[in-house]
């Protein structure tokens, strides 16, 4: 049984790309619900559809893991380059940046949770880097929240580098504010 789904090598073949480049077109046009309207309308055989996707529905799904398996892989090749915190948040946003088509195709049924993963994988380091205490986690939820709807406001807007700049602002502030904001809950 071949594996469906996006990886780096599918990716860097180039007959593949054509095809998953068709089937992203079709599915921004919105036209199509089923694998058979898929391949009509790219004018491909239904099964190679199926060796991108198992399902229409799981193109946005298929991405958003191949989009959090390359930034867990990111930060294990550049986790001992972090030295400043707004070394992490900069890359983070590179990160999205370089990989916008990938977060708008995640992003097409409103699935929020790529933001989230991704800032909680990136939590590690902000508690190294801050050097937060052991029950830090509980402020996990609240700074999420914040940092995703940041993340969230500036992929409405494009990913511009001048938007960037004002979201890494935001982000630190809010990373430098938030021990002093949630004190109590950290006294509990």
């Amino acid at each position: 049984m071949i594996r469906c789904g996006i990886t780096e090598k599918r990716l860097k073949n180039q007959r593949f790309k054509k095809t998953e480049d068709l089937i992203i077109k079709v599915l921004f046009d919105g036209k199509c619900n089923s694998i058979k309207s898929f391949a009509k309308e790219i004018g491909i055989a239904r099964s190679t559809i199926y060796l991108h996707h198992h399902r229409i529905a799981a193109i946005p799904s298929d991405y958003k893991h191949y989009i959090l398996y390359m930034y867990k892989k990111s930060l294990k090749q550049n986790h001992n380059r972090y030295e400043r915190i707004e070394v992490v948040f900069r890359r983070l946003l590179l990160f999205i940046m370089q990989n916008k088509k990938f977060f708008k195709i995640a992003l097409i049924n409103s699935d929020r949770t790529v933001f989230i993963e991704m800032i909680e994988m990136t939590w590690p380091l902000i508690e190294r880097m801050m050097s937060l205490p052991r029950n830090s986690r509980r402020m996990l939820k609240v700074y999420v929240g914040e940092a995703e709807a940041l993340l969230h406001e500036w992929s409405q807007m494009d990913f511009s580098e001048q938007e960037m700049k004002r979201l890494l602002e935001n982000f630190l502030y809010i990373t430098r504010t938030f021990r002093v904001r949630l004190a109590p809950i950290m006294d509990n």
